[in-house]
């Protein structure tokens, strides 16, 4: 059974997005992936879904709107939210006071060193008391 229903992954890397896809599927993580490659088309589609994500995957460095300017629009629109998903980013940073900055975000669970792994989603698995 998945962790999650649907994961919502931020991402414009054509092959970070197949790469994740495919890790997700493999592991049975979620039952869907919907993938925006922009923090703005992230924003039109949490404005419009039907059913929220359980989780956001979302990268830092984005053309358009990028997962800064992101984060300070879900936090003031989260509130609306019935259930609040989950956010993690999903960057390939090495710079620790991006890590440092993305913990300041409240709505922010965590920081994942890409490339996303079954050993990354074995440990979100845990956090939510779930075994893959």
């Amino acid at each position: 059974m998945p962790v999650f229903h649907k994961v919502l992954l931020v991402e414009d890397d054509p092959i970070t997005i197949l790469v994740c896809k495919r890790t997700i599927e493999i592991a049975g993580f979620a039952s869907e992936v919907k993938s925006v490659v922009n923090g703005q088309e992230a924003i039109d589609y949490l404005k419009e879904a039907a059913k929220q994500p359980d989780l956001i995957l979302l990268d830092l460095n984005m053309p358009i709107l990028n997962g800064w300017e992101f984060l300070d629009w879900f936090g003031t629109w989260v509130t609306q939210l019935p259930h609040m998903p989950a956010v993690y980013i999903l960057s390939s940073t090495v710079d620790p006071e991006d890590q440092r900055k993305a913990m300041e975000y409240p709505n922010v669970r965590g920081f994942i060193s890409k490339p996303l792994t079954r050993e990354h989603l074995g440990n979100l698995a845990k956090e939510f008391h779930t075994v893959l």
